[in-house]
């Protein structure tokens, strides 16, 4: 028998039919016509025939999700080659919980490869959050450092499918449903880190988009008095005076990722110990502390904020935190807890403290009822902190510091002859950004009996800011603009957040 002859014997022994595939790999046979569609399943056609080699398919079946078929291996650690090489990466990188048999193939390794790189490197650089969205021709990874998206790579558009089910897998999230948004979540671990990584998918044009929230769970949560905070000793003395309070209703107010929940936090820590019943309704619970009751809100067991906050009420607390005021009976809920002995903080998303008082107002909420529960209303936003290491003197154009300076004489500030502007160029250790790490701007309301009266009569928001900085509150501009002028941040960051067509209130 010839050599030639031989080989094309055990290619033919090697190869088998349609109906044998189907067979080997448990679907029938219409699924794998639809697979073979989908580029899921490698076959050759022989004349009219389908034909399949036997060991594809064997190294299909241990596949965990089929897109990894279509991975080219060598194409996408290519890709990842260069990140790779930049990376320092921990001594120790384990997900938890591990899980059994994955990755088997050598498809799948390549993409738990993929995903181990995009995580290190958003480790590495301190990012809260990772991106993860298809183009036409790419699929684009980005990672949001100090609020702020920055592209860490673009990768082949064919990798997107495989990619994004390979985080699914990890994130217990169904891999078979892309037509809907999808939420999970999981954990790394990263030498003597543990990150909760909240993970969220939806459909898009391209391919479904992926979002990865990366959690510290040994995170350090500030105290109020820690610097980082960034609080002026005027605005602190005021948070605090509403925390000692025996009994009242404390708002913290911006828009998403803006250290809401930090500042509840720390704020938490003022009044928590084991004299008082303190308790927690959160969707999620980040942070635990000793001497509370916390409570994860579970939508799909039934178990929301409403019930949550009816069923905490039977267990005689003294303070409670409720996550966030999202609907009408919560609210009312949170005034008449208030109103009956208890200190009970929250989230609003609000523009601004008068804001987050019409806010109120516009759900439904009695404004007497409001009125005589609320104790204090904080809203504040998050700049990114001038860069330490390349910062230099700096002097903003009129055009962008005029019109801020007016916004802050009317919150209260004025701007001193001797003010030191700063910036920074951008260097290495700020990615050529010009800034590294973020604290905060605040305007602190302090509810008094002008104030009162103003919200009893559902006065307007502007009403309600100038009564307020009437009695010593510094608006969010006013804020920002001491900041710039102490070079912990800049004129145009500040004008970033807080651009001349958003209201004062």
């Amino acid at each position: 028998m010839t050599r030639k002859r031989a080989a094309r014997e055990e290619t033919s022994e090697d190869m088998v039919s349609l109906d044998e595939a189907a067979g080997v790999l448990g679907v029938s046979r219409s699924t794998l016509q639809r697979m073979l569609k989908q580029g899921n399943v490698r076959g050759f056609k022989v004349g009219r025939q389908w034909r399949f080699r036997r060991g594809d398919l064997d190294k299909f079946g241990r596949m965990t999700h089929p897109s990894a078929a279509a991975v080219n291996v060598t194409e996408l650690d290519s890709a990842f080659a260069d990140l790779q090489a930049q990376l320092k990466g921990p001594s120790e990188f384990k997900f938890d919980p591990p899980i059994p048999g994955y990755p088997a193939a050598e498809e799948e390794q390549a993409i738990e490869r993929a995903i181990r790189g995009i995580l290190f490197a958003a480790v590495e650089a301190g990012a809260t959050d990772v991106h993860i969205d298809a183009e036409r021709r790419e699929t684009v990874v980005r990672h949001r450092i100090d609020g702020v998206l920055h592209e860490l790579m673009r990768i082949p558009a064919s990798v997107h499918k495989a990619l994004v089910a390979g985080i699914k897998v990890h994130a217990g999230i169904p891999v078979d449903q892309p037509q809907t948004n999808q939420d999970g979540r999981f954990r790394v671990r990263c030498d003597s880190k543990e990150f909760d990584l909240r993970t969220a998918t939806m459909p898009a044009i391209f391919g479904e988009s992926v979002v990865m929230r990366l959690l510290d769970q040994k995170a350090y949560v500030p105290t109020l008095d820690d610097p980082h905070l960034g609080m002026a000793a005027r605005d602190l003395e005021r948070f605090k005076r509403a925390l000692v309070a025996p009994m009242g209703l404390i708002i913290v107010s911006g828009p998403s990722g803006c250290g809401k929940t930090t500042l509840l936090y720390a704020g938490l820590q003022e009044v928590i110990g084991p004299e008082k019943k303190t308790m927690t309704v959160e969707d999620p619970v980040e942070f635990s502390f000793h001497w509370a009751t916390q409570a994860a809100v579970n939508v799909k067991a039934g178990f929301t904020y409403e019930h949550a906050v009816r069923a905490l009420m039977r267990h005689d607390p003294d303070v409670v935190m409720i996550g966030e005021l999202r609907t009408l009976p919560v609210a009312e809920m949170a005034c008449q807890i208030a109103l009956t002995g208890h200190l009970l903080m929250s989230v609003l998303h609000a523009s601004s403290a008068a804001g987050a008082i019409h806010r109120l107002l516009d759900m439904g909420l009695e404004p007497f009822v409001l009125s005589e529960s609320l104790l204090c209303v904080v809203s504040l936003r998050l700049v990114r902190r001038v860069c330490a290491k390349c910062v230099q003197p700096d002097q903003p154009p009129f055009s962008v510091l005029a019109p801020l300076v007016e916004r802050a004489q009317a919150g209260g500030y004025q701007l001193p002859e001797n003010a030191s502007f700063r910036r920074g160029p951008g260097c290495e250790a700020c990615r050529k950004s010009g800034y590294r790490g973020r604290t905060g701007i605040y305007e602190v309301m302090e509810i008094n009996p002008e104030l009162q009266r103003l919200i009893a009569a559902r006065a307007p928001a502007d009403a309600l800011r100038q009564a307020a900085v009437r009695n010593g509150m510094t608006t969010l501009a006013a804020d920002g603009l001491r900041k710039a002028a102490e070079g912990i941040t800049t004129v145009a960051e500040v004008a970033r957040l807080l651009p001349p067509g958003q209201p004062e209130a």
